[in-house]
């Protein structure tokens, strides 16, 4: 979780994923080999947070509190491993061998082994029991689930009895637990204890995709009990950590298990997709072959005019001149690559780059006969292995095509790469709205009414609905400012447009350090 709020326990977060990453190394390879231990940030260190920041409520850090925080790291992961196990272990041949039975069996136990190793090294065996229990319900949660995989998913007792058993127990117990190493009397550990069970049944709604109305009064009683345990910067961290998770500025990564309410769809990465399709790219590339001819007219009428808008203010953030040279990453239809040609001129020059060769097609035949046509080049090409040379361009976009890659990381450093020292790189996306009310309303238009419309238009809701659970998994418009940090732009910095409905994110490519001459001639 790379919330800057939590800045003040990350050398102990850091020391946890260290104490974790010791755990996965073994003889024969990475654990990572063996079964699916990828996780985002907020999975990586949701848990070992509510254990550090509950020590440090009661003036308490160290060793022993570092490993409480592992240790219970690990039974998450272990669990998270078992839950994914498909019910039917005959997994077809191309599938990824980790989606089998034994070996994630196998990896899990062994976490689940090393969770005692944690407590022995950090000599807090006075855990064991309470973990235990708590390690039993959450297996005892996922057989409920399994043994009434039929039952409809509208059953809000049942469910609210697996959410309780098989992620809010172990909440619970990083709060409660984490107290108590510190010091906390028996009614501040309630209270604690009080508030992990109700922010975990709440975070489970939210990992399971459920309707986030159900989420509301949990989030409620957690903020509640936080209110009744000492006042200061931890508890305050507390309150914003489940403040961002509620508002969506800090998304909930869905949960993977083994049964799907879809047995027609898989989980790669951290999207959904339809079994037949090998990969997001693959999936994401029929999405786009599917709605191209319709695709600009649709997105002016579900952005109500608003999309001209953002891509001329995106542009206007490039900084390009007269004479530049523009690059546009997962260019589409070419609307963005347009305005740039406007901004360099006759005399410069544009690249569109995009993967799908029908959203090209539509490009080209919009520039035919346009004053632009001697100015734009489409190519087909991958965002995440750019066919240029280092330091190529002045600048590079990529308008709502972030959301789409399948490594984002990837793509940003290349962006970087083919830009000059000094070059901006240049982001427009879908973002989550700030403004209370009309975050609501912005999540119902996307949920409800874009995918209807969009069906409308194109004949399938399938494109559509994509767009709004692409958009819940992207990251907050902060959190991605510093990834561009974190990635060695300089400068970032982004722009909210319509309430936040989108923001335009920017970072500036470092100048080159000069090299003496001295050193220059004795190369």
């Amino acid at each position: 979780m790379s919330a800057s709020f939590l800045e003040m326990i990350k050398p102990e977060l850091d020391a946890v994923d260290a104490l974790v990453e010791k755990t996965l190394k073994i003889r024969p390879g990475h654990l990572s080999r063996f079964a699916h231990l990828e996780l985002e940030s907020l999975q990586k260190h949701l848990h070992p947070a509510l254990v550090l920041l509950s020590g440090r409520m009661f003036n308490h850090t160290g060793e022993k509190l570092v490993y409480l925080a592992s240790v219970i790291q690990l039974i998450y992961m272990a669990s998270n491993i078992h839950f994914r196990i498909p019910d039917d272990s005959d997994a077809a041949k191309d599938e990824d061998p980790r989606d089998g039975t034994q070996l994630p069996l196998l990896v899990g136990n062994y976490l689940y082994g090393k969770y005692f190793v944690g407590l022995c090294e950090g000599q807090i065996l006075e855990f064991l029991k309470p973990l235990a229990e708590v390690i039993a319900e959450m297996n005892h949660g996922a057989l409920l689930r399994k043994k009434n995989s039929g039952l409809p998913v509208t059953d809000r007792k049942f469910i609210l009895n697996v959410i309780e058993k098989e992620t809010a127990l172990l909440a619970e117990s990083a709060a409660r637990l984490g107290g108590i190493l510190a010091g906390a009397s028996e009614m501040e550990a309630a209270r604690l204890a009080d508030f992990g069970r109700n922010f975990g049944i709440a975070y489970g709604i939210m990992e399971r995709s459920l309707d986030p109305a159900l989420a509301a009064p949990y989030f409620e009683k957690a903020e509640k009990a936080l209110g009744g345990l000492p006042a200061g910067r931890p508890r305050d961290t507390l309150k914003e950590m489940v403040r961002q998770i509620q508002n969506g500025e800090l998304p909930v990564p869905l949960r993977m298990t083994g049964q799907s309410e879809n047995p027609g769809e898989r989980k790669i990465g951290d999207m959904v997709i339809p079994k037949q399709y090998r990969d997001k790219e693959e999936y994401v590339h029929s999405i786009f072959s599917s709605i191209a001819k319709k695709y600009d007219i649709l997105n002016t009428v579900l952005s109500f005019n608003q999309d001209k808008y953002w891509r001329k203010f995106t542009v206007e953030q490039t900084g390009l001149k007269a004479g530049g040279s523009a690059l546009d990453v997962c260019c589409g239809t070419g609307m963005i690559s347009v305005e740039l040609a406007k901004k360099v001129g006759c005399d410069g020059s544009v690249v569109g780059l995009d993967f799908c060769e029908d959203m090209l097609a539509i490009a080209r035949e919009n520039l035919t006969g346009s004053p632009y046509e001697g100015i734009i080049e489409y190519m087909q090409g991958n965002a995440m292995e750019l066919p240029f040379p280092d330091n190529t361009f002045d600048c590079a976009t990529i308008g709502f095509g972030l959301r789409n890659v399948p490594d984002r990381e990837k793509t940003i450093r290349e962006m970087t790469r083919v830009i000059k020292p000094g070059g901006r790189v240049v982001c427009l996306e879908f973002s989550k709205p700030t403004v209370p009310v009309f975050r609501q309303i912005y999540n119902f238009y996307f949920d409800k009414w874009v995918p209807f419309l969009g069906k409308l238009g194109v004949g399938i809701d399938g494109p559509y609905r994509y767009l709004h659970n692409s958009w819940k998994v992207f990251p907050h418009q902060e959190e991605l400012r510093r990834e561009f940090s974190l990635l060695g732009l300089q400068e970032t910095t982004y722009y909210e447009l319509t309430g936040g409905v989108v923001s335009v994110h920017v970072g500036i490519k470092p100048q080159e350090e000069h090299i003496p001459s001295v050193a220059a001639t004795k190369e």
